[in-house]
């Protein structure tokens, strides 16, 4: 799905939020607009079942979907819990504090097919919290990545991330991993940033050193 015919639906309680989310996608020119769950319209100057490709939507209210659409889940790490039992098509997780470049990495990614989480979340779901519902974003190492002593811990990056590994495996820089995955490259600096975080490497050439990539 091309980056600029995004719609998003939002259902969002906390207005301040709300308004930085609109403005945010509005700003990478997307069509981003309030929409109505089973409790109610959020605005009352919104219109019902506006069609979305992708819901941002709060941990709490997800059985309060209607349609089909996929959904990011915004969250703060103590509410992960509620993923266990909800039936909504939950393909990525973001914590509220995150940073803007989050929001827009899973909207764009969930948009495109792909699943996304904030790194902050992956310990705590890793960590024996409630199974997240079919099709929700569970990230695990790749098969066939064995345990290499060193390492401070496995890593749990998402498809796109080792995507990016993978490339930076091929000694290509930013500017040339954004024109081969056709995103910004602000994008892979903020991949970047993900991966060494969640694999506790200093620096890409650790990284390509001790990482390796299939095929």
């Amino acid at each position: 799905m091309a980056d600029d015919c995004i719609a998003v639906g939002l259902m969002v309680a906390r207005l301040s939020l709300r308004r930085r989310l609109t403005r945010l996608f509005a700003h990478r020119g997307w069509n981003a607009v309030a929409c109505e769950g089973a409790g109610g319209l959020l605005s009352s100057d919104v219109p019902s079942d506006v069609p979305s490709d992708v819901l941002v939507v709060d941990i709490d209210r997800l059985d309060e979907i209607r349609g089909a659409a996929p959904v990011v889940a915004l969250t703060y790490g103590s509410e992960i819990r509620h993923l266990g039992a909800v039936k909504a098509d939950v393909r990525a997780v973001v914590d509220r504090d995150d940073l803007d470049e989050a929001f827009l990495e899973a909207v764009q990614e969930v948009a495109a097919g792909h699943g996304w989480i904030s790194p902050t979340l992956v310990r705590p779901l890793l960590r024996g919290q409630p199974s997240a519902p079919a099709g929700a974003v569970r990230p695990t190492a790749v098969p066939g990545q064995p345990h290499r002593p060193g390492r401070p811990h496995d890593p749990a990056l998402t498809a796109r991330e080792y995507e990016v590994v993978s490339l930076v495996s091929k000694g290509m820089n930013n500017s040339e991993i954004a024109g081969a995955l056709y995103i910004a490259e602000s994008t892979v600096k903020f991949h970047m940033s993900n991966i060494l975080q969640k694999t506790g490497f200093r620096n890409r050439g650790q990284l390509v050193a001790r990482m390796p990539v299939a095929g």
